[in-house]
């Protein structure tokens, strides 16, 4: 994977929960860390992703692995070129071959958490 084609400048957020006045749970997202990496669409409905059938997955992440740093399906991504935010949840991460070189991370765009 050549890091010339991670021009992408991705914001992974943390998850929080806190009650509201309401008796509900409020959820925020915060910026944890920010990383370079490649957005590749993918189509369809279904795709076979870390050995199991992933539905509605619309994009894989790619990132350099770091061991400083820690992905969570709880998180979520944001991507925030000059027109505007794209918002990226998470629902598996790949460290393939287990090598620590990069994060392959199956994400949706838009959906709500």
């Amino acid at each position: 994977m050549s890091s010339g084609r991670m021009t992408k400048e991705l914001f992974f957020q943390t998850k929080s929960e806190t009650a509201d006045d309401g008796g509900g749970v409020a959820v925020t997202y915060t910026d944890s860390f920010s990383l370079f990496g490649m957005i590749e669409p993918r189509s369809g409905k279904e795709n076979f992703f870390a050995m199991r059938l992933q539905g509605d997955v619309t994009h894989i992440i790619t990132v350099r692995y770091n061991s400083s740093r820690s992905i969570s399906v709880d998180d979520r991504i944001q991507y925030r070129p000059s027109a505007g935010t794209r918002t990226f949840n998470i629902k598996s991460v790949l460290n393939p071959d287990e090598r620590n070189r990069y994060y392959r991370i199956a994400v949706v765009e838009g959906e709500a958490t």
